[in-house]
């Protein structure tokens, strides 16, 4: 009798242990930035990150977009901050190192962030997608798909 109930707690233990574990992964929230600069800043905000930090110094401004050279870190070399029309950040665009390469670029900011982004598959939550196109990885707003326009055709 004492082994079955023995059994029974270990087994109970390990599937607690098992539903936490992919409950963490399902609940792992997607990067909404680079560095300090997230989607949804307005372009003065980012202008102003751009400007005071010390991680930001060789961008340029493109009007709609904002280049980077990135310095100091190990996976991009550089980044594109695109705006839309209101003037907020909807997409950013990072080019990976090609000394690296793709599928090490990959893995490492998957182990950093704890994704499973690929080339074949994007990852998309509630305001944020991210997918891997070519040697870039792009992040974006997502348009919420119950938002309709006010106006009639």
């Amino acid at each position: 009798m004492r082994r079955g109930r023995s059994c029974l707690w270990l087994a109970v233990c390990l599937s607690l242990i098992m539903a936490g574990s992919v409950f963490g992964s399902s609940v792992a929230k997607i990067p909404v930035g680079f560095r300090d600069i997230k989607l949804g800043m307005t372009k003065t905000q980012v202008m102003d990150l751009l400007k005071k930090s010390r991680d930001h110094f060789s961008y340029d401004d493109f009007g709609q977009e904002i280049r980077e050279v990135v310095r100091g870190d190990e996976l991009f070399r550089y980044a594109t901050y695109s705006f839309n029309p209101d003037g907020v950040l909807a997409e950013i665009v990072l080019q990976m190192r090609e000394i690296l390469g793709r599928d090490r670029c990959l893995e490492l900011y998957n182990s950093q962030h704890g994704l499973s982004i690929s080339t074949r598959q994007a990852t998309v939550d509630a305001t944020t997608s991210i997918e891997v196109c070519n040697d870039t990885l792009v992040m974006k707003l997502v348009q919420s798909s119950d938002m309709r326009s006010a106006k009639r055709p």
